[in-house]
């Protein structure tokens, strides 16, 4: 799977940066850039599997037979002038300690942010944490670009940052209760 994510990642950054470059003459598509929007549109469809409901406008995820999944987390609702900031693995999992223990010991650094599978009401960004024991996802971050400190929502940066290209190892920490 380790292969798969990898070779995801890397095609996923390599197309969508490139049709992120799409600068355009007068609205019009090139061939080129005619192509690299049809593989945007193949990508997306592909990584359009959001278990997280409602689905996240700022992510896009395949999910695997097992249950795993291969994330893009974008700095703005997926779009044309979105850019990707991280891609990263996700797991299933529930909201404790011993479930977060288990995910790190199995697939290594980095799950340090848990988001709930189904979230109350309309907004996805409530579903971070949540109640011990709920259902969810286990998230790793891999920034793909230096992220400057700064205001998220406001697109400047985040609030734990800088961050390096790597695993984001203080993307919005979401400590488990005991279960």
């Amino acid at each position: 799977m380790r292969d798969v994510l990898i070779g995801l990642a890397i095609a996923a950054v390599l197309v969508v940066g490139i049709a992120l470059l799409y600068g355009g003459t007068g609205g019009r598509l090139t061939a080129r850039d005619q192509v690299l929007a049809d593989e945007f549109k193949r990508l997306r469809t592909f990584l359009s599997d959001s278990p997280i409901q409602p689905a996240m406008p700022d992510h896009l995820i395949k999910i695997f037979s097992d249950g795993t999944g291969f994330f893009l987390h974008f700095d703005k609702p997926v779009g044309q002038d979105a850019q990707i900031l991280w891609l990263g693995t996700m797991v299933p999992g529930r909201f404790c300690k011993s479930d977060e223990e288990r995910v790190r010991q199995t697939y290594g650094p980095g799950f340090v942010h848990f988001h709930q599978q189904f979230v109350p009401g309309s907004d996805p960004n409530a579903g971070h944490g949540g109640k011990g024991g709920e259902d969810g996802f286990w998230f790793r971050h891999i920034a793909v670009t230096a992220i400057p400190f700064g205001d998220m929502m406001a697109g400047t940066g985040v609030p734990w940052g800088p961050v390096s290209p790597g695993i984001d190892l203080n993307f919005m920490p979401t400590p488990a209760p005991e279960c």
